[in-house]
């Protein structure tokens, strides 16, 4: 810890959400597109600023139960996606339900569409 700093105190499951969160994790998080229809969103909480990794998966597997067979089907983001979020840490947030993750946190980010 740097001179002339405290430790903070762990900010408390709250679910709340703020326009500001939305716009920071736009700014702060990265992007990878780790399989085709799978992407990896990844940054810091804009509330109590944990490190996050968020799936974000286009591509769903279908059974047909008269063949039994399972297949592929991807849907390609034609247009502009809007995806909702959470903060899904693991560090310590009191009063927070069993069972929950995170600090109570949520937002909204626009994922692009794809060009290719």
């Amino acid at each position: 810890m740097a001179a002339g700093t405290t430790p903070r105190e762990p900010l408390p499951y709250v679910e709340i959400t703020d326009e500001d969160y939305g716009r920071r994790a736009a700014d702060e998080f990265t992007v990878e597109e780790v399989h085709s229809g799978t992407l990896i969103l990844r940054g810091p909480c804009p509330r109590c600023r944990a490190s996050l990794e968020i799936p974000v998966v286009s591509t769903i597997v279908h059974h047909r139960s008269f063949g039994r067979h399972l297949r592929r089907v991807h849907r390609p983001r034609a247009a502009d996606q809007v995806e909702p979020m959470m903060c899904t840490c693991e560090d310590d947030h009191p009063n927070r339900p069993n069972g929950h993750y995170g600090c109570g946190a949520y937002w909204t980010v626009v994922i692009p569409a794809r060009t290719s």
